[in-house]
């Protein structure tokens, strides 16, 4: 048995499950996770992992957070995005800093990718690394 990465769509599910239960540091930790499971795929498999929009998390800011998570993937891969990512539920009216932390607002403006930041979704320098 061969083993099955997850897709954004899996990924989206678990996150709206995590979102119902009021668990939004764990939705947001399954899309930052996401980035790993991009960069770890083939490139085959990084299309198929995209390809499919996925269903609402139930939260606005997330499914923007889910659109430019893959969007950044694809870019930094070369891969072109899914036309699902240009979809108008996935941007936002309101500007939303992921972190929460009032103090950290100057620097997700200055570090958000254009992936995040086009659609009113802002990150710290840091938010997309992982160990």
């Amino acid at each position: 048995m061969s083993f099955k990465r997850p897709s954004i769509g899996d990924t989206a599910r678990e996150m709206g499950d995590s979102l119902r239960r009021g668990e939004d540091a764990e939705a947001r930790r399954l899309a930052f996770h996401f980035v790993e499971t991009y960069d770890r795929a083939g490139a085959d498999e990084r299309r198929r992992i995209v390809a499919d929009e996925p269903a609402s998390t139930g939260d606005d800011r997330f499914d923007s957070l889910v659109a430019a998570i893959v969007e950044f993937s694809c870019a930094r891969h070369m891969v072109p995005a899914p036309a699902w990512v240009e979809g108008s539920s996935r941007f936002l009216e309101q500007w939303w800093f992921v972190s929460g932390l009032p103090s950290l607002h100057a620097d997700a403006i200055a570090h958000s990718p254009i992936s995040f930041a086009r659609r009113g979704v802002f990150i710290t320098e840091d938010a997309l690394t992982y160990a």
